[in-house]
């Protein structure tokens, strides 16, 4: 988890609530002071986390993953600047954003023998929303590739 976090924040540091609520206008200065505070709160992977859901708090109430040390975490974590490249060229109204950001689910292996981390391809579902557009296709297989160099960077570090 340490090697995510690195990549992404952790979730107290969750810098997207503040950025939302610190927007009080739309025009050229806002934009621009958003863009340095996205680009200032990712990561070197170049995402950030939004949200972290702790399913290994629970999930021992009911005999299922029983040990609580070990942790079973669904993270939501992505860009705005990714995103919009998406939401920007999506036809049908803005049904992308639905998919963005994305969502892992990381969970911690018995015994110390590691992670494992599940993710789905974003460009899967994203091209099913508007069905044919090339653009679209294009800046979600980005979105792909980049969330697959995450996944490497934080499962390659020692």
């Amino acid at each position: 988890m340490s090697n995510l976090y690195t990549s992404i924040g952790r979730p107290s540091d969750m810098k997207w609530l503040a950025m939302g609520a610190n927007i009080k206008s739309f025009d050229e200065a806002s934009r621009e002071t958003f863009i340095k505070e996205v680009e200032a709160a990712v990561g070197p992977e170049g995402f950030m986390i939004f949200l972290e859901l702790n399913h290994g708090s629970w999930l021992p109430l009911f005999n299922v993953n029983s040990n609580p040390q070990l942790g079973l975490k669904r993270i939501i974590l992505g860009n705005p600047l990714i995103a919009v490249t998406m939401l920007s060229q999506s036809t049908k109204s803005l049904d992308a954003g639905l998919f963005v950001p994305v969502e892992i689910m990381v969970r911690e292996l018995p015994d110390g023998e590691g992670t494992e981390i599940i993710w789905q391809v974003p460009s899967t579902m994203i091209a099913a929303v508007d069905e044919g557009n090339s653009e679209l296709l294009a800046a979600a297989e980005v979105l792909d590739r980049k969330l697959e160099e995450l996944i490497i960077a934080i499962s390659s570090r020692a």
